[in-house]
């Protein structure tokens, strides 16, 4: 399973500039897509029927230090997202490479590997407002990672996000987590205000705060840059804030709408 989903990834990454190349040749006014990267939460937004779309870390990061230990890790974490109609999307998850560094006391070790996959299926319902919308996912994920960077038995999760549509273009996003495991359960919650920097660029402020497994507190925040109407570049940083968080989290990735639908 492991080996296969990893070919898949990588199949995937070849076939995309082919595809990006026809998505461009589409219609050039046709809505911007709305992706799920960055942030801890996801766009209220459904893939119409028969579009594709492509988001890639590259990679995203923690850095978390106890007494004299250092980690580090990096994570290469791509979806594949399908618009199935009718408000569903359904999504493909992995992390074909992964990167841990662990120093202190005067030693060093490295490990590479890959991280689960996952299988996800989003619902948009329709909001009895156009100031609002709202989705629904729900999360399998795929005990195919290595020892280092996989998860121990079972793992599910069903979130839920709302956005409140703000004048001057900016919004606000608020998302809850469920999270199942064979090592626990937990709570995460989000809170989001986005807002415009210029015609193509956009930023957002974010924290949030979990319990259980999920056990943390962050707040950061963003930037996303819309090239070409279709592909989008997003850069991002949180701050942990107490001692069961992460000293820092950041990634860069890409997001590629690589085909319209309908």
């Amino acid at each position: 399973m492991a080996i296969a989903l990893r070919w898949m990834m990588c199949l995937l990454v070849l076939a995309t500039p082919i595809r990006i190349v026809h998505a461009q040749s589409q219609d050039a006014q046709d809505v911007d897509p709305q992706f799920d990267r960055p942030g801890i939460s996801f766009a209220s937004w459904s893939l119409p029927a028969g579009s594709v779309a492509w988001e890639q870390g590259l990679p995203d990061a923690t850095w978390q230090h106890d007494g004299e230990a250092h980690v580090f890790q990096a994570v290469a974490d791509s979806h594949l997202r399908i618009g199935m109609g009718h408000g569903l999307e359904l999504q493909l998850i992995g992390s074909p490479y992964a990167f841990q560094r662990l120093s202190g006391g005067g030693s060093r070790q490295n490990a590479h590997g890959q991280g689960d996959g996952a299988l996800a299926l989003k619902w948009t319902p329709t909001a009895p407002s156009a100031a609002w919308s709202w989705a629904v996912l729900g999360t399998h994920k795929l005990a195919s990672g290595d020892a280092t960077f996989g998860t121990q038995g079972r793992a599910e999760q069903l979130a839920v996000t709302v956005t409140r549509s703000l004048d001057g273009n900016q919004s606000l996003t608020g998302s809850v987590a469920r999270d199942l495991q064979a090592s626990g359960n937990g709570w995460l919650t989000s809170l989001s205000y986005g807002f415009p920097i210029g015609s193509r660029v956009a930023g957002y402020l974010q924290a949030g705060s979990g319990s259980g497994v999920d056990r943390t507190r962050v707040a950061g925040g963003g930037v996303t840059m819309l090239l070409r109407h279709r592909v989008q570049l997003d850069g991002w940083l949180l701050r942990g804030l107490d001692r069961n968080s992460p000293d820092w989290q950041a990634g860069f990735g890409v997001s590629m709408a690589l085909t319209r639908g309908r």
